[in-house]
């Protein structure tokens, strides 16, 4: 299997490793900036035009790579064959597990970033951490037998939720989905997939995407200091710093909690005046259910992902309530920005 995400620093430099990272660092140019030839490969990683040619060689026989058409020279380029390289959609892919209060499902997607297959978790969760995780890997398995994927081709598995991830020892320290809490999310999923896992924060993963579509679409890295804030029932905040994201451990759905002067509803921790009450999904569906700032909180086992993608399509269909509620939620997000970034 790829070792797409082995770091040789850690694990040593013997040649398997390093034959491993180089493979690795090959397939991650190619799936990154699609249409590269060996030569420009090369000279980007610093390896010979030799070693990246036995590379390719090895990734297109095992199906991960295949070559597009031949491309003209330009002038002072080496070589004389430039062929564009691109990613075998049919040959490999990962399987991408969302566990948030809004959005739980697994999805099947091939190494050209196609979406192969797709399933929904029940709306009622296991309450019990290995129910369900038992539940995500029946469903996974599922998704690769209509998908009719092999499973020897399936490279690895992200996990996402809303919260925190121990990076050092991959638990998750904190999440809405109070089952995950403290527990080896990847160790346990990996071992009933047989297959290696990634867990990663929300906020963590979406900046990896944008830093992957800034890649892919002007082939360069976002530069300097980026702060992505991301929003459902609450807020969540992650800091990226050239592409890459600054895991501190944090939770990220701290930026919810920030008080927010006049503001009366209570919010999911007890408090008064919190920002997810003005401004995330949680406070647009008390602006629409009509409940009063005196109103008794909500926990988060009460909040219905149902009812917020509703009330998101019927603000996109116009509807004068649903998207009241939300241009308010994104004025109270826009004054609060500056705050957000200083928190």
């Amino acid at each position: 299997a790829l070792s797409c995400g082995m770091d040789v620093r850690r694990v040593g430099t013997g040649v398997a490793a390093l034959r491993d990272h180089n493979q690795s660092l090959v397939l991650r140019h190619i799936l990154l900036h699609r249409g590269m030839s060996r030569t420009e490969i090369a000279t980007r990683i610093g390896l010979t035009d030799a070693a990246v040619s036995r590379i390719t060689r090895d990734l297109i026989a095992g199906g991960f790579v295949r070559e597009g058409r031949e491309a003209p020279a330009e002038p002072g380029q080496r070589g004389r064959r430039h062929v564009q390289l691109e990613p075998d959609g049919a040959g490999a892919g990962f399987l991408a597990v969302s566990l948030t209060m809004s959005d739980r499902r697994v999805s099947l997607v091939d190494l050209s970033g196609r979406r192969r297959a797709e399933a929904s978790l029940p709306s009622t969760l296991h309450r019990d951490h290995d129910a369900l995780m038992a539940e995500v890997a029946g469903l996974a398995r599922r998704l690769l037998d209509q998908a009719r994927f092999p499973r020897r081709r399936l490279l690895g598995v992200g996990v996402t939720t809303a919260g925190a991830v121990d990076q050092a020892s991959g638990r998750v320290s904190a999440s809405s989905l109070t089952m995950l809490q403290g527990r080896d999310v990847g160790g346990d999923l990996g071992a009933l997939l047989g297959a290696p896992v990634i867990v990663e924060t929300v906020g963590n993963a979406f900046g990896l995407a944008e830093a992957h579509r800034a890649a892919r679409q002007g082939g360069a890295a976002m530069p300097g200091p980026s702060l992505l804030v991301h929003g459902a029932f609450g807020l969540g905040v992650s800091v990226m710093l050239d592409g890459v994201p600054v895991r501190t451990g944090g939770d990220e759905r701290l930026a919810s909690h920030l008080p927010v002067a006049g503001a009366r509803h209570r919010c999911v921790c007890g408090a008064t005046g919190c920002l997810m009450t003005e401004a995330a999904g949680y406070g647009v569906l008390r602006r629409l259910d009509g409940t009063t700032a005196e109103g008794s909180r909500q926990g988060w086992d009460d909040m219905r992902p149902e009812a917020l993608r509703a009330a998101i399509a019927a603000s996109r269909g116009g509807d004068p309530a649903a998207a009241a509620a939300m241009a308010a939620a994104g004025r109270a997000l826009g004054r609060h920005l500056f705050a957000l970034a200083g928190d």
